[in-house]
């Protein structure tokens, strides 16, 4: 469920540049040799202030992105008519995808499932399943139990990984609903599609202070 902490954050910040560097990984990888990159459909769950959006339109393919910040969506859309790039942006909440079924290619997902509860999260991948053409792909990069902070705050209500507060580490006094994903939790999230590769990314900052580990998931609808 779309947590409204977001709208102050990219109100507050101007951040979100540029594609993420796995992000690019995988579409390499995946998709720059198809024959014809505008028949291609990506959608981005949570699509921010639109860096990966403008990455993939640039890129040629047929993009749509959604996210739950008037103010996300309006920077993207600023920065996608500046640079002469076409991509569908619009409000709305990731629980619940105004598309048909087996409609997209591939879904992106970078790090916007992490910041809902396990409920919703498995509503959201739900989601994501139905609108996934057979065989498509969705690409999760999610945030890993271990990272700094986790087991230092107060945990939501029902939940083992999930958080609304902390007390130290990299999202201290940040506000917002924040969920690691633990090893023995991957089955059962994504659990309607076939594993294709899990991989793991681990940085630090703050000279090693803080250290941040993600999970790179890549899964594919069953046909």
């Amino acid at each position: 469920m779309w947590d409204s902490h977001w709208e102050k954050v990219f109100q507050d910040r101007e951040w979100g540049r540029y594609p993420a560097e796995d992000l690019v990984r995988f579409m390499g990888r995946n998709y720059y040799n198809v024959p014809n990159r505008k028949q291609v459909k990506i959608l981005e769950v949570g699509s921010g202030t639109g860096a990966n959006l403008w990455y993939l339109a640039k890129e040629g393919f047929d993009v749509t992105g959604i996210e739950g910040s008037k103010t996300g969506v309006e920077r993207s859309i600023k920065r996608l008519k500046e640079d002469g790039l076409s991509a569908r942006v619009m409000v709305g909440d990731v629980i619940k995808l105004p598309f048909e079924d087996d409609y997209f290619d591939c879904v992106v997902d970078i790090e916007c499932i992490y910041a809902n509860s396990y409920g919703d999260s498995k509503k959201i991948i739900r989601e994501i399943r139905r609108t996934l053409k057979p065989g498509g792909k969705l690409f999760s990069k999610t945030l890993m139990s271990g990272t700094s902070g986790d087991g230092k705050g107060q945990r939501l209500e029902g939940e083992e990984n999930t958080y609304i507060e902390f007390d130290e580490g990299a999202f201290r006094r940040d506000g917002r609903l924040t969920r690691f994903t633990a090893e023995k939790e991957i089955g059962d999230l994504y659990n309607e599609f076939n594993m294709v590769s899990l991989d793991y990314s681990v940085r630090t900052e703050k000279n090693r202070e803080i250290e941040i580990k993600e999970w790179l998931i890549i899964c594919q609808k069953k046909t």
